[in-house]
């Protein structure tokens, strides 16, 4: 027979688990949150670490156009989620080829006047997705991570993590405008592990997974979400 002490503590541990059950993380968006798809993607990774369940709509190459889609096909799960991450407007920009403008054709102006530019839609995109869940789910947009190297690595350097800043910049202040979250963290979390650095969390410019975040560096973005949610 179970004393009252343990019946107590059985009792909350049941209580517990299913507060946490309860609760479900949904991400949205472009490649930087699909993560090539699988358990290895950000949401996931944050749906683990917090013990919730955790689903993820995202697709590789997504545009801000293609949210309404991606808000479709998770249907009646919107009315469950108590969270949504999602990353959204990189591929309207192209990350990748306004950073090889800046790097190859030292471009910065052009490519800051183009990521200024993506605001009103960023700000749309972002109430539409507001406006698909319910109002006590708590929304978060992510900036891109800064993987640019450090140390002089590439030509224009300084002028990539402009730009990186300035995206950024962009998403949190579209994300103040349409009164959602934005885990302003995400924007460091590959300090020390640029790419080409020792142990880099992401690749770099050309070849496979060229601009984006390796394993490790999907499964850190996944770790920051789930410290951030925790503590908010």
């Amino acid at each position: 027979m179970l004393t009252p002490f343990f019946a107590c503590f059985i009792l909350n541990l049941v209580v517990v688990s299913q507060q946490q059950s309860n609760n479900l993380i949904l991400g949205f968006g472009d490649s930087y949150t699909s993560g090539g798809g699988g358990s290895g993607s950000y949401p996931i990774v944050a749906g683990k670490l917090l013990n919730w369940q955790a689903k993820n709509f995202a697709v590789g190459g997504s545009k801000m156009n293609n949210i309404p889609a991606q808000l479709a096909k998770a249907g009646a799960v919107l009315n469950n989620a108590t969270h949504i991450v999602f990353t959204t407007g990189g591929n309207d920009l192209g990350v990748a080829s306004s950073l090889q403008a800046i790097i190859i054709n030292n471009n910065y102006p052009a490519v800051a006047d183009k990521t200024i530019s993506l605001k009103p839609q960023l700000v749309s995109t972002y109430k539409l997705i507001k406006a698909s869940v319910r109002p006590s789910t708590k929304i978060y947009a992510l900036p891109y991570v800064d993987f640019i190297s450090r140390g002089n690595k590439i030509p224009n350097e300084y002028d990539a993590h402009r730009l990186m800043d300035l995206l950024s910049d962009t998403v949190k202040a579209a994300a103040e405008e349409a009164g959602i979250g934005f885990i302003e963290a995400v924007k460091t979390a590959f300090a020390g592990h640029e790419m080409y650095s020792t142990d880099p969390y992401s690749a770099g410019l050309s070849g496979s997974g060229a601009a984006h975040p390796n394993a490790k560096g999907y499964s850190r973005i996944g770790e920051v979400v789930a410290d951030y949610i925790k503590k908010n």
